[in-house]
């Protein structure tokens, strides 16, 4: 039996619903952080006490407190140390984690340490009943302060359904933490996936859609790669940020060539294996290729369809804008979307000073949470 990607599988449902007992574990765990769970007169939200329950594809109940392992309990981890009734500090594989009490952490993610300046974990949302992803980030760089702010108030200003929303965000001790909709994989997991020609022009179409809002903007994303976009399993896509690029008007439509060649090498790695790629090339480097050979098209390039050779052409050519290449034919399944746009005075970041952003950053901030996190001390 062929063994399946298990990004395009469901994530598991209980098949048994929770007892009395442990619902009301749950219903405690998730009280507001401005309540006491051993006061008796403790209230519980309604946004949690009248929640529809999750079902999952065969339509049984998934169990509110782990999506993952039907049988757990939602009882506090033993890795969790309660340190006051508003936050909880969760060690996790040696890195500590300061958490408001609505989330449970789960677990580390891969490729992050004690020794990297970032570091994310999975974690429920148990008042909502979703995964999320948490990260903290290390303010002390000014380039990563600057390019935090910059994501955060871009996804105030621009919000795009194809780029990672922030739900919350808090600072502690110089310490950024923010959290989002936790997605199933990147794109750099199913590349190697026989995706059909629907699914590559959705999963484009998508991107486009996000680059031409951002280019419309006078936004240059500059960070289009297999590992900064991500995918659920119903080939829905979210950009992980506004990228890196900084704000400067110079030199802005070559950097928007830049983004739809970027997205063009995207497209072609779906289109083809790794290995009838490069072997056009001595070199393994994509802007080496010959990409003539490759548009004629051969049953070696796996670009039989003549709409794919004709958007792929357009996007390394760059003559044409993102904009207008969502009106291409091989999107003709999908409707072009219509995009915010903002003075560009309120987008730019990059002539702030340090302290300035890092100002700046803590005024978003506010906009999360009313209480003042740097007079919290552990």
């Amino acid at each position: 039996m062929p063994r399946r990607n298990p990004l395009w599988l469901r994530l598991p449902g209980s098949s048994s619903p929770s007892s009395s007992s442990t619902t009301e574990e749950l219903r405690l765990a998730a009280l507001s952080p401005y309540n006491n769970p051993n006061d008796e007169t403790s209230s519980i939200p309604d946004s949690l006490e009248h929640s529809p329950a999750k079902t999952s594809d065969d339509g049984s109940e998934i169990s509110r407190n782990n999506f993952n392992s039907p049988t757990s309990s939602p009882s506090r981890s033993p890795n969790k140390k309660v340190s006051w009734s508003l936050f909880d500090q969760v060690s996790l594989s040696g890195e500590e984690f300061l958490l408001p009490r609505r989330f449970e952490a789960i677990e580390l993610i891969p490729g992050t340490s004690t020794r990297t300046t970032c570091a994310s974990c999975s974690a429920t949302d148990l008042l909502e009943s979703e995964h999320v992803t948490i990260r903290k980030i290390s303010l002390q760089d000014p380039a990563t302060a600057r390019k935090e702010y910059r994501n955060i108030i871009l996804c105030r200003l621009l919000p795009h359904p194809n780029i990672l929303p922030i739900s919350e965000a808090y600072e502690v001790d110089t310490t950024l933490y923010t959290v989002s909709e936790q997605m199933d994989g990147r794109l750099s997991d199913i590349v190697e996936e026989r995706l059909t020609h629907f699914v590559v022009a959705k999963i484009t179409h998508q991107v486009l859609a996000a680059v031409a809002m951002m280019h419309q903007n006078g936004i240059a994303h500059g960070d289009l790669t297999l590992n900064t976009i991500y995918v659920n399993t119903d080939a829905e896509l979210r950009l992980s940020s506004y990228g890196k690029s900084d704000d400067s008007s110079e030199h802005l439509e070559a950097r928007f060539r830049d983004d739809l060649l970027s997205i063009g090498a995207i497209v072609s790695r779906f289109l083809m294996n790794e290995e009838e790629m490069f072997k056009f090339s001595k070199s393994r480097n994509p802007k080496d290729i010959d990409w003539r050979i490759v548009l004629e098209g051969s049953s070696d390039s796996g670009l039989l369809d003549f709409n794919a050779r004709s958007l792929l052409f357009q996007l390394l050519e760059g003559r044409q804008t993102a904009r207008d290449l969502l009106h291409h034919p091989y999107f003709k399944s999908f409707r072009a979307p219509q995009h915010q746009t903002v003075e560009r005075k309120h987008t730019v970041v990059g002539q702030k000073t340090s302290d300035e952003v890092l100002d700046k950053l803590r005024e978003e901030l506010q906009r999360f949470n009313p209480f003042n996190m740097s007079e919290i001390m552990l």
